[in-house]
């Protein structure tokens, strides 16, 4: 849904004032881009998403801090010749924005399209068989925290020791295995599909066209296997019983997600508010200086 301002009211006001409609869009679309209005900067944006959501989440250690309350992120830094996949923010973790929100600073100036697929469509397009195997085994991310390569286990879980990493997941579900600070890996085991009761519905909620080798760019993987083993990656998944998800599988997969797929043009000032629990979300390549920024909201750990 696209809701467009000609004469750039207020958006954070203007959401405040519409924000039923806003809800009900966000269930029966999953997502609404918000075109033409005034922002009002990084300031402005974070008041949008304080309008936009019940409370906001400051604790997030898979994307750097961009404003000085905690409760703005920079975007995924990640290389622009790349694509960022599909995938429901935070859903490997054990727990997840409902809404998250992206304010365009600066479009590309080529590329760098925002892309949506519905995860509910993503459940009916799915092969019968290969949809039941995940929503009886789940998932295992294992995560492999090497210094210097990617975010820091200190980051990602807002802790200074392995004590205090011990204490703060402890009967959370995560495994530790310790080789030293220096390489820790951390595995968790969660749901592929999400159910949504109150709605009477579920969803294709995951993370595996980022975690799985499988499913990363063909200089990446090469790169990553001159180093490691493909089971011994920094960033794996597989089935909740510790089995391989066959490569096959991640295809159709990929291919699914992009049959439900939506592509959205990015223009100065635009805001996106999606709903995480329904819609996947991604970048597409792109040239030029892109600036984004992000807000995530309404932390689940069930759906409820």
């Amino acid at each position: 849904m696209q809701i467009t301002s000609a004469s750039r009211e207020p958006l954070a006001p203007w959401i405040r004032q519409n924000r039923d409609r806003i809800d009900e869009a966000l269930w029966r679309e999953g997502h609404v881009l918000f075109r033409g209005f005034e922002v009002g900067g990084l300031p402005g944006f974070e008041d949008c998403a304080v309008s936009a959501c019940d409370a906001l989440y400051r604790h997030y250690g898979d994307l750097p801090l961009a404003s000085a309350s905690d409760n703005v992120y920079f975007s995924t830094p990640y290389p622009r010749h790349l694509e960022i996949r599909f995938h429901n923010e935070a859903s490997h973790t054990q727990s997840w924005p409902s809404r998250q929100l992206f304010f365009c600073l600066e479009p590309a100036t080529e590329g760098g399209e925002w892309t949506l697929s519905d995860g509910r469509q993503v459940i009916e397009r799915l092969p019968a068989q290969m949809l039941e195997r995940f929503r009886e085994l789940g998932l295992v991310y294992r995560r492999r925290f090497i210094r210097g390569l990617d975010t820091s286990w200190q980051q990602f879980f807002k802790v200074e020791t392995l004590r205090e990493l011990r204490v703060k997941i402890a009967g959370s579900g995560h495994e530790i295995d310790a080789i030293s600070e220096n390489d820790l890996t951390v595995s968790y085991r969660t749901h592929a599909v999400l159910r949504i009761p109150q709605r009477g519905t579920e969803a294709w909620f995951n993370q595996i066209l980022l975690h799985h080798p499988d499913a990363l760019p063909a200089e990446v993987d090469a790169m990553l296997g001159k180093h490691f083993r493909r089971d011994q990656f920094p960033r794996t998944v597989f089935f909740g019983d510790g089995s391989p998800i066959p490569a096959e599988w991640v295809r159709t997969i990929d291919r699914v997600l992009m049959e439900c797929s939506i592509r959205i043009p990015t223009e100065a000032h635009d805001v996106l508010l999606v709903n995480n629990l329904l819609m996947a979300h991604g970048r597409l390549p792109y040239s030029g200086n892109r600036q984004v920024r992000v807000a995530l909201g309404d932390m689940r750990e069930v759906a409820a």
